[in-house]
Order: structure tokens, then sequence, then C-alpha cells
């Protein structure tokens, strides 16, 4: 299960201020990573059968210096509270974009959690079901965040959400920080300590939520 804290900033001088901080980078493994963009697209059906399963399924196109890949990933059920996030999650990398909802199941099946669940989730969903229902982009740069007794994966995201027109409705500009190795009491205490040294704030709402009621309502978010 994804396990991360999501922090929202005021703007986008105090997230970067944030970054290049001292008392961030003295936490960071790889102080010096370079920022990709990520371009996300969120698929469902037209009966928006995956809503209704409490399931969100993203192609993801992420370019930068170094790499142009997509990936897959399939997220579901969990919740959220206070800015800690709990999510199933799989995700499938490709070169190309291209990837049958069969060979998702089959290769997310081997790294990811239980692979019945990803079976509900995707039950009787073939790909000519799936469309774009929305979709957003963003820069990202990533840090391995060494705090406490644990690592996290640290994301400095930083772009726009827009409405079905194309009209910029929202900012995206969050710190997340994903546990990969260790304890969720450290996971809260780094939300803690960032918190303590920006104007940060915990936040619930994810960027497809955002995303999906500008698309829905025309921006009036």
């Amino acid at each position: 299960m994804e396990t991360e804290v999501k922090l929202a900033f005021k703007n986008r001088e105090s997230l970067y201020q944030a970054a290049a901080s001292g008392w961030f980078t003295e936490h960071c493994l790889n102080p010096d990573s370079t920022p990709m963009t990520l371009e996300n697209y969120y698929l469902d059906t037209k009966d928006l059968v995956l809503g209704l399963r409490q399931a969100a399924f993203r192609k993801r196109h992420c370019k930068g210096i170094d790499a142009d890949f997509y990936e897959f990933t399939v997220k579901c059920r969990g919740g959220a509270n206070d800015g800690i996030h709990k999510r199933y999650e799989w995700n499938v990398k490709s070169n190309d974009g291209v990837l049958s909802v069969d060979e998702f199941k089959m290769k997310a099946g081997n790294d990811g959690d239980d692979p019945e669940i990803l079976a509900e989730v995707l039950n009787g969903i073939k790909d000519s079901d799936l469309f774009t229902l929305c979709s957003n982009s963003f820069d990202r740069t990533m840090y391995d965040f060494r705090f406490g007794n644990s690592t996290m994966e640290a994301c400095i995201d930083y772009g726009e959400i827009k409405d079905s027109q194309g009209k910029v409705c929202d900012i995206i500009c969050e710190m997340e920080l994903e546990l990969k190795d260790g304890s969720l009491e450290d996971l809260e205490a780094s939300k803690v300590f960032i918190m303590s040294k920006t104007d940060a704030v915990p936040f619930d709402l994810s960027k497809f939520k955002r995303t999906l009621d500008a698309s829905r309502s025309g921006g009036n978010v």
C-alpha cells in the first residue's frame, strides 16, 4: 500500500525555497536532482466504472534530461486524513505508452499490492472501454529523503490544472513524501518538521480529484 504525506505550499517561491534550504537538503541523498515534466492522463469507461469502484487508472508521460518513458498506474480505495494518504497501488513502465489492460494486470501483479484486488478493480474492462477523462501536467523534482530511521521519496511538484476549455483554474504547488522504507512515525515526524520550517499545510485532495472537479465544473472549483 502506498503511504505518503501531501503538503500544499502558499506559492511557487515558498515551495522551491524550501527545496533549496539547508535544513531540507541535509536530509537528501541526491540534493542535485534534476526536474522532470509529468503529463498525466486519467482513464475511465463511459459509465465511470473505475470511479464507482473507488479506483483511478493513470497513464503518465515522464520527460526529462535523461528520461522519456511512460508509466501506467492503478490506485484504489484507501483515503486521506491530515495530509496522510494511503492507497493500494500498482505500476507498470512502458517505453512507447502502449499497454493493454490484460498486459497491465499480468505485469503489475508481480510487483505491487494484492493482485486479487487489482483483478476486482479491472474486472470486465476492455481496452476499447477506456478514454481520457481528464489530464494535468507539472514539473517534478524527486529526492531520496532520509528522516529518522526511514527513507522516503520527496517530490517537489509545481504545475497547472486546466478546465475542459483549457483555462488554468488551479495550481499544483505541493511536496509529497512517500514512505519507501521505515515507519509511519518517521513519516508523520517529517511532516511536522517541514511544516515547522515553511508555510506548508496538510492537503487531503489528490491531483486526480482536483483535475476531475475542474474538468466537470468548467473551472469553477
